[in-house]
């Protein structure tokens, strides 16, 4: 049964890369309040490490979400910024954004040119450098007067939303994969022999940085990244290109452009799950790339385990309950029996 209290929390805390804070807070409290003691190291990744010496797995899923940050502000007082992540031009123009100066989090929205303007010239897809902030401001000084300047984050409001069935909300890439490692860890017992580290990274959106420093630390001998995934069941997609579905319970990763998968973790992950009836899809995604590629490179046998999320990288996202729901029992069955042999 999903718990949309605290999935709401993730989900509404405004936490881009770099800037993680607020999310990192809610889920320090949340694993103090299970009787973990989390660490933090220096770059700001959380994690709890259940169980003694190796082998090791750890299951990694990042606490930041796509975002902008502000570069320029014009005289007039409109912010031309940069993006922290893939942010897709076409669908952020017109949605609301907040700007994140220290405690104050400023309203803005994502504005371009109308096409009414445009004159008889064919349209041409915008880039983000022709897009800019507005906050209501008429001058750079009023705009500085609020407290923002170069380097300001920012990233869209919270508006967890949910029907019988779905989830909606920004930044389910990540926190609906910190969600189910949340739920993962509350019922669960160390492995008999070696240990599992629960991990909440910073920085994933912008190149698998706190991955890396992880992985450097704890040399793992096996890492899973959780993720909210890429699902493109949808119109524009023809059956052969469609990455994951909505519905098939979560994704197991086979490849991606940063991996190939662990023949032996992925046998063993099948396993667990059939033996529990647990739904499961496999997932090739030759395009993009989680933290388990920054395992990989310190040796790690590695794999991803993720919830379908349709419209990643976006204001609004779309996941099924059900497959969240699946997505924890999987997790704790991996945490449960956690070395293939």
């Amino acid at each position: 049964m999903l718990d949309s209290g605290l999935l709401a929390e993730l989900v509404n805390a405004p936490s881009p890369s770099g800037f993680e804070e607020r999310v990192r807070s809610l889920i320090v409290k949340r694993l103090r309040s299970l009787g973990l003691e989390p660490l933090i190291d220096n770059i700001g990744n959380v994690y709890v490490i259940l169980g003694e010496d190796k082998p090791s797995l750890i299951l990694a899923a990042h606490m930041d979400e796509v975002g902008v940050m502000v570069r320029y502000i014009d005289d007039n007082g409109f912010i031309r910024f940069t993006a922290l992540g893939g942010l897709n031009p076409l669908s952020i123009i017109g949605h609301e954004v907040i700007l994140l100066a220290g405690e104050d989090m400023i309203p803005g929205v994502i504005g371009s040119n109308p096409p009414h303007i445009q004159g008889q010239q064919a349209p041409t897809a915008p880039t983000i450098e022709d897009l800019f902030i507005d906050i209501g401001a008429s001058s750079r000084q009023e705009v500085l007067d609020y407290g923002i300047s170069p380097g300001t984050p920012g990233t869209f409001p919270g508006n967890f939303k949910e029907t019988k069935k779905h989830v909606f909300g920004k930044a389910l890439d990540d926190r609906v994969g910190c969600y189910a490692m949340l739920k993962a860890v509350e019922a669960v017992s160390p492995p008999d022999h070696g240990s599992v580290v629960v991990a909440f990274t910073v920085q994933e959106e912008v190149g698998l940085r706190g991955a890396s420093v992880l992985a450097k630390n704890l040399e793992p001998n096996f890492a899973i990244a959780v993720e909210g995934t890429i699902a493109n069941d949808v119109p524009l997609s023809s059956p052969d290109k469609v990455v994951t579905r909505l519905g098939a319970g979560p994704a197991i990763r086979v490849m991606d452009r940063s991996i190939i998968g662990s023949q032996r973790l992925l046998n063993h992950i099948k396993k667990l799950l059939a033996k529990k009836d647990i739904p499961f899809q496999l997932q090739l995604s030759p395009y993009s790339a989680t933290d388990s590629g920054s395992f990989l490179l310190w040796g790690a046998e590695v794999t991803a385990v993720s919830v379908p999320v349709r419209y990643i990288h976006a204001p609004v996202s779309m996941a099924l309950k059900s497959d969240i729901d699946f997505t924890v029992q999987a997790l704790k069955e991996i945490i449960s029996d956690p070395f293939p042999v």
